[in-house]
């Protein structure tokens, strides 16, 4: 009886420590939600501010109507298209669980926390990415590429849009306590990153593959952490590369990495055991100079499509032609964007539930300039 007495008494501590946490959270100074965009098209922005717990809930208490919506309703949705049952997905969040930083579990706790549903059915929207397969298209091109020698990026995500997952897109700005000031690219709700850029003028973009399937395991970080991992505390290409290679990671991935600042940019190709890192010179593909270059997977003919649309116009490509390439391709079905890291710039299209992202308009965004307002002041 004495033992059971002792337990309630630690689990009502517990739950009253987190409620006193929470109630403490200010919410007009950790988060701030505003739209953009034209009618039909508009995006959520958030800026979010202080520990990661504090972001977490903000995001939560600002986006409750959005967090639920992804949760409870796109996440079974594709739960059951991917054909996993729940318990699967929590088994393998736990793996997950293992190799993620602390910062980021309070986060999530903090979004529970602000809107209400339960951390579990949180933990398993952010464990779908990197369970389902993501076939997308990338390139990063600066010097004699480019119409002005400028570093442009673009990530074009191709990926279904049955479940709704499309309805509540977002552009986060994060000023986190520890890391870079950074900007991710996704939906409200989501925590992990698909797509991002950091105050340091790096960027990132993913695609999936399946090169290495023999040595697939979840036992790593999903790909949404690996990125945010790179964007958030990746100061220099190394650096950002560095945390790629020499971290945890689960399946067959693809990614870009961009730096504007010392004008260099690589294409990853990693898989749980193995992380190969080329240059403009060195990828397996037909070379243009200072230009990276894949998609749909290593093997796939998308790699040529590619290849000849950046071919073609070759030291011209500037932010229309980049954003043309993506329509004229097709590719970047739920959203497409474009990154000019050194000015902090981005320009993102989003899927509507009756055009695919490449189709539709893209909207404007600077990470720098919304560093500069008096919220991040």
């Amino acid at each position: 009886m004495k033992r059971l007495i002792t337990v309630f008494l630690s689990l009502t501590l517990a739950v009253a420590c987190l409620t006193v946490q929470a109630e403490t959270v200010n919410v007009a100074k950790h988060g701030k939600k505003f739209m953009i965009g034209p009618p039909g098209h508009r995006i959520t922005v958030l800026y979010l501010k202080g520990t990661p717990y504090e972001m977490g809930y903000a995001e939560g208490k600002l986006c409750a109507k959005e967090v639920h919506y992804m949760a409870l309703q796109v996440a079974p949705l594709m739960m059951l298209g991917l054909q996993i049952h729940p318990s699967k997905v929590d088994q393998i969040w736990k793996l997950y669980q293992m190799h993620l930083r602390p910062d980021y579990l309070e986060e999530l706790k903090g979004e529970a926390a602000g809107s209400g549903v339960s951390l579990q059915a949180i933990e398993r929207l952010e464990a779908i990415p990197d369970i389902s397969e993501w076939h997308c298209s990338f390139f990063a091109a600066y010097g004699k590429a480019t119409h002005t020698g400028d570093l442009l990026q673009i990530r074009a995500l191709d990926y279904a849009t049955y479940a709704g997952i499309q309805k509540y897109p977002a552009i986060k700005v994060y000023d986190p306590v520890h890391g870079i000031p950074f900007v991710n690219v996704g939906w409200a709700g989501l925590c992990g990153m698909v797509s991002g850029m950091n105050a340091d003028g790096i960027a990132m973009s993913e695609i999936g593959d399946n090169w290495d399937m023999q040595t697939d395991s979840f036992d790593g970080r999903p790909l949404t952490y690996v990125m945010r991992d790179s964007v958030e505390f990746g100061n220099t290409l190394a650096k950002a590369v560095d945390l790629v290679k020499n971290g945890a990671r689960t399946t067959s991935l693809l990614y870009c990495l961009s730096s504007a600042k010392e004008r260099q940019v690589r294409a990853l190709e990693t898989s749980h055991t193995k992380c190969y890192v080329y240059t403009p010179s060195t990828l397996p593909f037909p070379h243009l100079p200072d230009v990276v270059y894949m998609s749909m997977g290593m093997k796939s003919d998308w790699n040529q499509k590619l290849y000849e649309a950046l071919k073609k116009v070759y030291g011209k490509i500037d932010v229309p032609i980049a954003e043309g390439i993506m329509h004229n391709l097709k590719t970047g079905s739920l959203h497409a964007i474009v990154f000019k890291p050194a000015t902090g710039d981005l320009w993102v299209s989003n899927a509507t539930f009756t055009k695919k992202a490449y189709d539709c308009p893209f909207v404007h965004f600077n990470l720098k300039l919304a560093l500069q307002t008096t919220f991040f002041q």
